[in-house]
């Protein structure tokens, strides 16, 4: 018997990918925000920290507590394998290997060959509430209604139109990639080949850390000078003034956060807010503005 299980635990130590998960512990003043921007470089991804690790209350975590950093897997193709097996392997169900298919480009899953690498990405749980939609969905986890295909095939949805509240959605996450910075026993410091970033995202982004961590003024400042630099994109100008609305209803400035919020429905008419991760006293201003303007 001792010899079987032996065996058995070698053969477990062969097939089960290892996994060494990355943990952070909160600080005193530290928000979720700010975790997700020393670990992803994207203060946003917050929202994925929020749900990977079932935060109820990301406005209130509390110092000490321990969070997972979840990270996507990288598998490179061998002789033998399919993306059944590797679905199987590190999803634990075969049938996500269309989704795979999908997410990696893989036009015909039969055609993969050694050599080839392969995403494995973060799974994230989402509980859908009324009102809730495929496209809002695709939307607020990947900025693009166009995932709508991927979410419904990654859970064999035949109609989207159908879905139900309390019905639980696996949603893969296929670019959560931790930013390691190298030691100095690791050599010289290679030069980044990445453009740096305008000075107008690097604003939003300490705008929305310092919202998460209290200060609206410092936020205020922040986002409105990333405003007046310019944005771009679309999505970066909806979410400046999105996030000042939200500061300006924490300081009481009811008609700034109503002028926000005009602003950022007209950067992006579909916008919702998510009762989960703001508070009551926001939704009711939101739609506020909301039905003024529809």
């Amino acid at each position: 018997m001792r010899r079987i299980g032996i065996i058995i635990a070698v053969f477990m130590s062969l097939t089960t990918p290892c996994q060494a998960t990355t943990y952070h512990t909160i600080r005193k003043g530290e928000s979720l925000a700010l975790v997700a921007k020393h670990y992803y470089g994207d203060p946003a991804k917050a929202m994925l920290l929020i749900e990977y690790n079932g935060v109820r209350d990301p406005r209130n975590v509390n110092p000490g507590r321990r969070i997972v950093i979840p990270e996507v897997k990288i598998h490179r193709v061998r002789r033998g394998d399919t993306l059944a097996l590797i679905a199987k392997r590190y999803l634990n169900d075969a049938r996500k290997s269309r989704g795979l298919a999908k997410l990696n480009r893989i036009k015909d899953p039969k055609s993969i060959s050694p050599g080839m690498t392969i995403v494995i990405p973060v799974e994230i749980l989402h509980t859908v509430r009324k009102g809730d939609s495929l496209s809002g969905i695709a939307k607020r986890y990947y900025g693009d209604i166009d995932t709508t295909g991927l979410i419904a095939l990654y859970n064999d949805i035949k109609n989207p139109a159908s879905l139900t509240p309390g019905t639980r959605l696996i949603l893969p996450i296929a670019d959560l990639k931790i930013i390691r910075k190298k030691s100095r026993s690791q050599g010289p410091r290679q030069v980044k080949t990445q453009p740096p970033k305008r000075e107008g995202e690097a604003l939003l982004e300490r705008g929305i850390s310092e919202y998460f961590m209290g200060d609206y003024r410092g936020a205020v400042k922040n986002l409105q000078r990333s405003v007046t630099l310019g944005l771009k994109d679309k999505d970066d100008i909806s979410k400046a003034h999105r996030f000042l609305a939200y500061s300006y209803v924490a300081l009481n400035e009811r008609k700034k956060a109503h002028d926000s919020f005009r602003k950022a429905l007209t950067a992006d008419p579909k916008l919702t807010l998510d009762p989960v991760y703001v508070s009551p006293k926001i939704i009711e201003v939101f739609e506020q503005v909301r039905g003024q303007t529809h």
